[in-house]
Formats: structure tokens, C-alpha cells, sequence
């Protein structure tokens, strides 16, 4: 059962978003990794990436994990009364939290607009 929901999960093409800072799609997923859609040569061709950001269709929770948009430290920022490291400590699990729901909804948001 394990194994027909991975090849199902597998045969899914993830959608093309933006990502890298454009307007326009400019992300794609190769094998479970974001790739720059602006950083190939003359030819097409992609160049690997310089990071190696999983692709949140195909494999949400190590997107998630990942904090590419470091949303679990500014959240932490934002619930600590200072600076102090006690404070962060105190603050980042309910900031990891509330991260990953910003993140799914992120992706939900992204599934919507860009799936085909």
C-alpha cells in the first residue's frame, strides 16, 4: 500500500511557480529539487542548482523543515519580548509551528494558481 501511494506520488508533475524572485514562473522541480529556470545555458539546459531547496509539491515536509524563507525565525522575532537566547528558546517551537502552517498554505496557494 506504502509503495502504490510513492509511485503515484512520484508519476505527479509538480507545477513551475515563482520562486527565484520573479514575477513568473521561474522554479521547476527536477527529481525533488528546485531549479532556477533563469540559470541554464544557450541551450536549455539547467544548471544544477547552488542550493538544494526540495521541492515543496513533491516533498512538503523537508521544504517545510528547510525554512527557505526563514519564516520560523522572523515568527520567533516577532513573539519575543527580547533578545535574549532564553527568550528564543522559549518562542521557537510556537514559531516552527506557525511557520508550517504559513508554509502549507504557501503551498496550497502556489498548487492553486500554478497547477495544470
Amino acid at each position: 500500500m506504502k509503495a502504490d501511494r510513492e509511485v503515484a506520488r512520484k508519476r505527479q508533475v509538480c507545477p513551475e511557480f515563482p520562486y527565484w524572485g520573479a514575477k513568473y514562473p521561474d522554479a521547476r522541480c527536477v527529481n525533488g529539487k528546485l531549479y532556477d529556470l533563469d540559470r541554464c545555458d544557450e541551450n536549455g539546459n539547467l544548471y544544477e542548482p547552488m542550493d538544494d531547496i526540495p521541492c515543496p509539491f513533491c516533498q512538503p515536509e523537508e521544504f517545510i523543515e528547510c525554512d527557505p524563507f526563514n519564516k520560523a525565525d522572523s515568527i520567533c522575532e516577532e513573539l519575543m519580548e527580547d533578545d535574549s537566547a532564553e527568550q528564543y528558546d522559549i518562542h521557537i517551537d510556537e514559531a516552527k509551528a506557525k511557520a508550517r502552517e504559513w508554509y502549507l498554505n504557501w503551498i496550497k496557494e502556489m498548487k492553486v494558481k500554478y497547477a495544470r
